[in-house]
């Protein structure tokens, strides 16, 4: 999975909005936010919910509609305090913008201190 797939072109993706696509064999959800693009799982590793086309994107944060989970979107990690602490993040992707169009890229490893162990 090492390449990156040409996933949506930036005029179809402003500020403040998300969009679910499929890459690698994966359902994702980029993120545009401030013009800073992400690329997450899209599935709420809590519940199931499809946060791409369910979920509230709220400045960096992605709120999860069915548990009220909050997710920074920089990092995958869980930004609700206590009740996140030991909650798994949302994966992350690269991404890549080369002129308008909007790439992902290979999985990324688990941001620092992500409660999962590998990092604290």
């Amino acid at each position: 999975m090492a390449e990156y797939e040409s996933v949506l072109r930036t005029p179809e993706l402003g500020p403040g909005e998300m969009r679910e696509v499929e890459a690698h064999g994966e359902t994702l959800a980029v993120l545009n936010v401030g013009q800073t693009y992400y690329a997450l799982e899209a599935c709420c590793p809590v519940d199931a919910t499809n946060l791409a086309r369910d979920g509230w994107l709220r400045g960096d944060r992605l709120e999860c509609p069915s548990d009220h989970a909050l997710y920074d979107v920089r990092t995958g990690r869980r930004a609700d305090g206590a009740a996140g602490a030991t909650a798994p993040p949302l994966r992350r992707y690269a991404i890549d913008v080369a002129g308008n169009e909007i790439r992902v890229g290979p999985l990324l490893a688990p941001a620092e201190g992500d409660g999962t162990g590998e990092n604290d």
